[in-house]
């Protein structure tokens, strides 16, 4: 059975993977990207639930971050637990396989709310942010035995650098017999997108020139993104800056796990993953955050190195989820998934028509600084199409062929009557059921 190495950042953009030199070096050159990597529902809490589960937020019932949203009890760490979902997750299936599980950083949104000292079954080795979310500075760590330990303000407490030296201990110190499963889920890249302090200063990225950015006539936009004013540039640009800035540190966390599995496991018999929870809007649509269906919040990176198993250099243009790394773990460590199970493999060439695209009413605080509330929605993704159907009935479609860059709903223009009409019966076969609060 190989090793596993899963790591997922926080809120990161798709694109901005090419900002990583280890990443690209020793996974992307190594193996195979999927600049296609997407997630149904575009906010941390579910695709973290997705992701340990194999299953979409209708499935899980994990609609949301919990805590601040309009409808109440769905979503965070609570419910997922309150579900029994924490007894049928990736981690219990690979242990009970015989696998050594290691989770180090954010686990789920609201984990604090978790009783002193809990731990979660399935996992053998534990080291999770004791917070709401997870912090760059003055924050909690709980580990394995159910202690904690408190990380203050100074450089050497930035907890990126906090959880390598940990993941690297970790490596270091498992048995050679066994093999180890091991989540690595840095804060970062999620707001305020703090860097290093030895890495502020150093970006080098000018201002974002998107056509989508600050889009000049939103008139066929939903109301509440039509009345929305413009983003500040430089505002804009700094968050791309700071962004740059803090992936130098998890970059330089990914060569030094690397390292430690060349060195003590072998790491050419290891599946390494890279990927994020979700996108994060810089203004495209006069739009900051994530927790809506556009393209941006939607596509995440996402890379896997296998030697002998994955091409290197290559890259698969499939629509690849969140779901679809859960199954892909599953089968190189040859573990039987559930019936239920929602994703597919992507060790094999099976192929999505499409996905689901699907969440809740929210009070629009995603974490960006911007409050955009918005009713909840259905809708359905294809590699050219994307549509979505707003509680209450306002309806957008792009086609991604024509308008890479959503400038133009056509959901009412009489040339794509017929596309409309299979996206909506699509939307209606996929997304059930329907998020909390969503009205026909």
């Amino acid at each position: 059975m190989p090793d596993v190495l899963l790591i997922v950042t926080d809120d990161q953009r798709n694109r901005t993977i090419d900002w990583m030199d280890a990443v690209g070096r020793r996974i992307i050159e190594r193996g195979t990207r999927f600049p296609n990597g997407m997630i149904p529902t575009s906010v941390c809490c579910p695709s973290r639930a997705s992701l340990l589960t194999g299953l979409f937020a209708h499935s899980t019932g994990v609609w949301s971050n919990g805590r601040s949203d309009d409808i109440p009890h769905t979503g965070g760490w609570s419910v997922f637990h309150e579900a029994g979902l924490e007894d049928r997750t990736l981690a219990v299936w690979l242990q009970q396989a015989g696998y050594r599980t290691v989770l180090i950083g954010k686990y789920l949104n609201g984990y604090d709310d978790s009783p002193a000292g809990y731990v979660p079954p399935g996992w053998t080795t534990w080291h999770a942010f004791a917070e709401a979310n997870g912090a760059y500075f003055d924050y909690r760590l709980r580990h394995s035995d159910g202690s904690e330990t408190t990380h203050g303000d100074g450089p050497a407490a930035y907890s990126t650098d906090v959880l390598a030296r940990i993941g690297v201990r970790t490596v270091r110190e498992a048995p050679s017999y066994q093999p180890l499963f091991m989540m690595f889920t840095p804060y970062a890249v999620h707001g305020p997108t703090t860097p290093a302090p030895r890495h502020v200063g150093t970006a080098t990225v000018g201002p974002f020139l998107s056509p989508s950015v600050n889009e000049p006539d939103v008139s066929d936009k939903p109301p509440w993104v039509a009345e929305l004013p413009t983003e500040p540039i430089d505002l804009i640009t700094q968050l791309r800056r700071n962004t740059q800035e803090t992936l130098r540190s998890v970059d330089e966390a990914i060569a030094a796990l690397l390292d430690a599995f060349k060195q003590h496991r072998d790491l050419d018999d290891t599946l390494v993953i890279f990927t994020s929870d979700n996108g994060h809007l810089w203004g495209e649509h006069r739009l900051r955050g994530k927790n809506m269906s556009y393209n941006v919040p939607s596509r995440v990176p996402l890379a896997m190195r296998w030697p002998g198993h994955l091409e290197p250099g290559s890259e698969d243009r499939r629509l690849a989820l969140n779901v679809d790394v859960t199954a892909t773990i599953a089968e190189a460590a040859g573990v039987p998934l559930p019936s239920e199970i929602e994703g597919m493999s992507l060790l094999g060439s099976t192929q999505r028509e499409g996905f689901a695209l699907e969440s809740p009413v929210t009070d629009g605080h995603d974490g960006s600084g911007q409050k955009v509330a918005r009713p909840g929605y259905c809708g359905y993704r294809t590699h050219r199409f994307v549509y979505v159907r707003y509680s209450g009935g306002v309806e957008e479609l792009y086609d991604y062929q024509e308008d890479p860059f959503e400038l133009t709903n056509v959901a009412q223009d009489p040339g794509y009557a017929e596309q409309l009409a299979w996206m909506r019966s699509r939307t209606d076969e996929e997304c059930s059921p329907r998020p909390p609060g969503y009205i026909e």
